[in-house]
């Protein structure tokens, strides 16, 4: 077995893994950012959305499916799914 045969059945064995804990991988993208937000204390909230929004994509990527397929896509707020978004300072502003 030659070193492309490996790195081909590598490949599969993480797209399988990927697609049968896909909701764990999100899970933990999701903790991650709200963990980091909050170390940060929101200072870097934007950035972290962005980088917790391209590892979602490469959990689906890998899973084998595209991320706009999917029903539980992390919100573009960077909140979890089903959960309302952070409140931002000077929201309570705006709403008033």
């Amino acid at each position: 077995m030659g070193l492309s045969d490996r790195l081909k059945e590598a490949a599969k064995k993480a797209e399988e893994a990927a697609s049968e804990h896909r909701d764990q991988m999100r899970q933990a993208v999701v903790k991650a950012g709200e963990v980091a937000d909050q170390r940060t204390g929101g200072k870097y909230r934007e950035q972290i959305q962005k980088a917790a929004a391209k590892a979602d994509t490469v959990v689906e990527r890998i899973a084998g499916t595209s991320a706009e397929d999917s029903s539980a896509e992390a919100p573009a707020d960077g909140s979890a799914p089903g959960k309302p978004a952070p409140e931002q300072p000077g929201d309570a502003a705006a709403n008033a």
